[in-house]
Parts: structure tokens; C-alpha cells; sequence
């Protein structure tokens, strides 16, 4: 074999190598006083592909998902913070409600889970037939702060990423 042949055939398996480890090797966001894990091949999100405008509330949302796919809404995640005005249950159904007026949803499911210690509402719905979204919404306050993951997107790639959902929900941590 000739040496050049060798030399492809050694660069081939170290970017393979690299691909791999960087794929089963998650990353994590802390800032904002919040922390969590996500995919090591999904990204931070920029507003336009995350569908957040430019208002000031910008500050408290960071959306992560995988970046081939977030321009068609496919999978990304949202986390936003918001004062606490009210009940965590007025909020959480004033949030329902307006998912149902805004995008037609319909509510699957509305299950009890524990994120950092905390009691979490945890919502999976649906939206209309035109936008076809499934998205999991998992809410809870801590600190007098509401924090609401929004995780989701095409209703046909939903369930395929259950794993990497529950890896951030599993992993979020209130770091202020």
C-alpha cells in the first residue's frame, strides 16, 4: 500500500473518531443563573432560528437545538425565566389556555415530575394540524422566578428525542 493511502486511511479514522465522541459527549449551558446538559451535536440557537424576536425578555431565553434542523423548527428547546406574578397553577393554566386560543393545542398529558428538588408541572400537547408541532412543557418556580423549558418540534421527530429531552430536564439546575 502506498504511503499516501495509509496517511487517508489514519486521518479518515481519527475524524471519525472525533465525530463519534463528540455526538455521545454532551455539552452544557451555564449562564443566566441556570444550568443543563444537552446534545453535543445540537447548538446554542440564535433568535431567528429559534423564532424568539428582539425584545428585551431575549435576555431571560436561551434556545439549544440541533442546528440542521432548527430552521424548520424541527427539535429545539426554549428556556425562559419570568418573575412570579400569581400561582405557579394560575400560570400554568393561564399557559394552557393560551396555547389552546394562540395554536389550537391539545393537551396530552399533565404529569408531577421533580427538576432540581423541585415539583414541575410536566405538559405534553399538541398544536393545530398547520403548524404540526407535539412540545413538552415542563414549569416550576424556585426563588420566586417561574422557569418554563419548552421542549419540542415537528410532531414526527418528537418521540425520537425523548432521550435528549430528558437529559436537559434531568440535568436543569437553578444556579442563582
Amino acid at each position: 500500500m502506498k504511503w499516501y493511502y495509509v496517511l487517508f486511511l489514519v486521518f479518515f479514522i481519527v475524524i471519525s473518531a472525533l465525530s463519534i465522541y463528540k455526538a455521545i459527549t454532551p455539552q452544557n449551558y451555564n449562564s443566566n443563573g441556570i444550568y443543563f446538559e444537552y446534545p453535543g451535536t445540537w447548538a446554542e440557537l440564535t433568535p431567528n432560528q429559534s423564532n424568539t424576536s428582539n425584545s428585551s425578555s431575549n435576555s431571560n431565553v436561551v434556545a439549544v437545538g440541533d442546528p440542521n434542523s432548527a430552521d424548520t423548527g424541527n427539535i429545539i428547546v426554549l428556556v425562559q425565566k419570568i418573575n412570579k406574578s400569581g400561582t405557579l397553577e394560575e400560570i400554568i393554566e393561564a399557559s394552557k389556555a393560551d396555547l389552546k386560543e394562540d395554536w389550537g393545542a391539545t393537551m396530552l398529558s399533565d404529569n408531577i415530575i421533580t427538576v432540581d428538588g423541585i415539583q414541575a408541572h410536566d405538559i405534553v400537547y399538541v398544536t393545530d394540524s398547520e403548524s404540526n408541532k407535539k412540545e413538552r412543557m415542563v414549569i416550576f418556580d424556585k426563588n420566586d422566578i417561574v422557569y418554563c423549558i419548552i421542549l419540542g418540534g415537528s410532531a414526527s421527530a418528537f418521540d425520537g428525542q425523548k432521550d435528549n429531552f430528558d437529559m436537559i430536564v434531568n440535568s436543569f439546575r437553578v444556579t442563582e
